[in-house]
């Protein structure tokens, strides 16, 4: 959410039974973010187009703020606690006229400058340019809710230093790479660890209902800079054969966190099933998905003070266990039921068999 994102949230402002607006302020912003690379005691200055979309005019007020990440799915929670100016990014930012009124249509070029002071911490800082509208009471109804839109821009900024750094062993560490529990057979599962666990020590049993459609993967930045993952998931089935594959899709992780990749999956279709509707191949693909299957996870990331893509020294493997029950356990009930009537009724079937074959010939 950090790339290229655009955060445009929406601020409630409780009052007793909340106001509803007459008017719809919109704003935009560009750029949406800066990625920066500073050396301490270095100063620059930028500038950010903001443009009213709203049929009103609208007074803004530009403020900064630290952020971090919330959780693993991308959230941002504001950070003013910090006063150490060494840590605290917002400090670094001193904007030119951070009060003024935008007129309808209006684009206003706001310009800032960073100041990075000299014992600026070597890592990542990050912080958010938020452009608030003060509007008075009277552009509200009473009684309704009053909604007013804040806009922001990222600053993602990493504090270069002229000092060797220390190197980081694994800056990419997968921290789980499995399978949704809903999409599990989890009594199979621990009826298969208790019992063959003492044949491969630590050995975990992963058993599938069905084809994946997704997969849980999570990756902790050990860094101190943001750093970007990207790659791919390739399903093998028990010949090698590859069965399909999947995009990871890059994200932003702030350094010392972990952050979720959702990843979608869907069985690669046949050539021989392509002609058949859409519902068929997925039925038949979701339950002829049957055996033992291997995901490989390849992954490749960069800092911002490099060019240079390192990856991870060996793909990490899921071994999985597809079996899709639902569907096979009728079909094999009524496959029993047909052979054990055909063993304990043969005779009586083939005496019905001559009878109809008699009367034919007849």
């Amino acid at each position: 959410m950090y790339r290229k994102l655009l955060i445009i949230f929406t601020l409630l402002i409780f009052f007793p039974f909340l106001v509803s607006a007459q008017i719809s302020p919109r704003l935009a912003v560009s750029p949406h973010t800066f990625e920066l690379d500073i050396f301490p005691g270095e100063t620059i200055t930028k500038k950010i187009k903001l443009t009213n979309k709203s049929q009103v005019a609208l007074p803004i007020l530009a403020r900064t703020t630290d952020f971090t990440a919330s959780d693993e799915e991308g959230g941002m929670a504001f950070d003013e606690l910090s006063q150490d100016i060494s840590f605290a990014s917002r400090k670094w930012i001193k904007i030119e006229n951070p009060n003024f009124i935008l007129n309808p249509g209006e684009t206003r070029e706001v310009y800032f400058t960073i100041q990075v002071p000299e014992n600026a911490e070597p890592g990542g800082h990050y912080a958010v340019m938020l452009f608030e509208p003060q509007l008075p009471s009277f552009y509200f109804e009473e009684n309704k809710p009053r909604v007013i839109p804040v806009i922001g821009v990222l600053f993602l900024i990493s504090i270069k230093t002229f000092a060797l750094e220390p190197e980081v062993e694994q800056k990419l560490e997968v921290v789980e790479f499995s399978l949704p529990k809903e999409e599990r057979i989890l009594v199979l599962e621990n009826l298969f660890s208790k019992t063959l666990g003492f044949i491969a020590q630590a050995a975990e049993f992963i058993i599938s209902e069905k084809s994946p459609s997704k997969f849980i993967l999570r990756i902790k930045n050990n860094d101190i800079y943001h750093i970007k993952p990207y790659g791919k998931i390739s399903i093998y089935n028990i010949f090698g054969k590859k069965v399909g594959e999947t995009e990871v899709l890059q994200k932003t992780i702030l350094p010392g966190k972990t952050r979720a990749f959702p990843v979608e999956f869907s069985p690669e279709i046949p050539e021989k099933l392509k002609w058949l509707p859409s519902f068929i191949s997925d039925f038949l693909l979701q339950n002829f998905f049957v055996g033992k299957y291997q995901a490989k996870l390849e992954l490749e990331a960069k800092t911002p003070l490099s060019a240079e893509i390192f990856k991870p020294s060996a793909p990490f493997i899921l071994n999985f266990f597809s079996l899709p029950w639902h569907f096979w356990l009728p079909f094999l009930l009524i496959l029993a039921l047909f052979f054990f009537f055909s063993v304990r009724y043969r005779k009586r079937i083939r005496l019905a068999i001559k009878i109809l074959v008699s009367r034919k010939s007849a």
